[in-house]
């Protein structure tokens, strides 16, 4: 899991300075040169920030579901050591 986070964020940083490197060499005024990299710019974060959030939701998941089943051990537990 550790290294589909690292794969994910290099590639998202990649595919950032590959965009910013391409608009740079692309044959285009100052003043477009600057709305096309602030609108890379701009779609980029979007995207990051949707991974963002459907990573903290895959965590908080996964969270929820072992506090569920601690939960579930703790009570078959307490249910065991109750006298017959």
């Amino acid at each position: 899991m550790k290294y589909a986070w690292g794969f994910l964020i290099g590639a998202v940083f990649g595919a950032a300075i590959g965009s910013a490197v391409a608009l740079l060499f692309a044959p285009s005024s100052g003043t477009e040169l600057r709305e096309n990299i602030k609108t890379k710019t701009d779609t980029q974060y979007a995207r990051l920030q949707d991974e963002y959030q459907k990573g903290l939701q895959q965590v908080q998941g996964r969270m929820d579901k072992l506090s569920n089943d601690l939960q579930a051990v703790s009570n078959r537990s307490k249910e065991a050591d109750k006298p017959a």
